[in-house]
């Protein structure tokens, strides 16, 4: 008989400093999404960088953006919501990241999963499709934000700027 593990919604509170009671408290998210970097194909190099990671993940989310509203994502500065958290940098570890997306408003979920799954197509780094959840509550955020601010990536969080806010 196996088991189910279960994750608690109250993560360590001492380890919430400023910025991530503000984003916990700012951020919503509609879509959980878990994208998982491989070990790199014919290459010597297990697994990529911080940095490699941190520039796919705003490559992708730009594309995203770019993917929702076209022109008006540079033009006008509309975005989607993101809050985005890398896991998995120490040894032994898989590296992954975990993404918060607030997905335009007049958008159907399955659409805007299509349009990430574009973005974050299989590369060099991006062996399998990114995984995804739909979320109901904060618990997505509180489970993201766990390690508190040492694993948030300020550059690839993103307020939500809708048409119609």
């Amino acid at each position: 008989m196996t088991t189910r593990r279960t994750y608690p919604t109250n993560f360590d509170s001492h380890r919430d400093t400023t910025l991530v009671t503000w984003l916990k408290g700012l951020a919503t998210c509609r879509l959980g999404v878990t994208i998982s970097f491989g070990t790199g194909r014919g290459s010597v190099v297990t697994s990529p960088s911080h940095r490699i990671v941190e520039e796919i993940l705003r490559k992708g989310i730009r594309r995203v953006n770019s993917l929702c509203y076209r022109n008006c994502a540079k033009r006008k500065g509309y975005s989607i919501g993101a809050v985005t958290v890398i896991e998995g940098l120490g040894p032994f570890e898989r590296i992954h990241a975990h993404i918060g997306f607030e997905p335009p408003l007049d958008m159907l979920f399955t659409q805007f999963c299509k349009l990430v799954d574009r973005a974050f197509k299989r590369s060099k780094w991006i062996e399998q499709r990114p995984h995804f959840k739909e979320c109901w509550s904060q618990d997505w955020i509180n489970y993201m934000l766990k390690l508190g601010q040492e694993s948030l990536v300020p550059s690839c969080c993103f307020a939500v700027k809708h048409p119609s806010a």
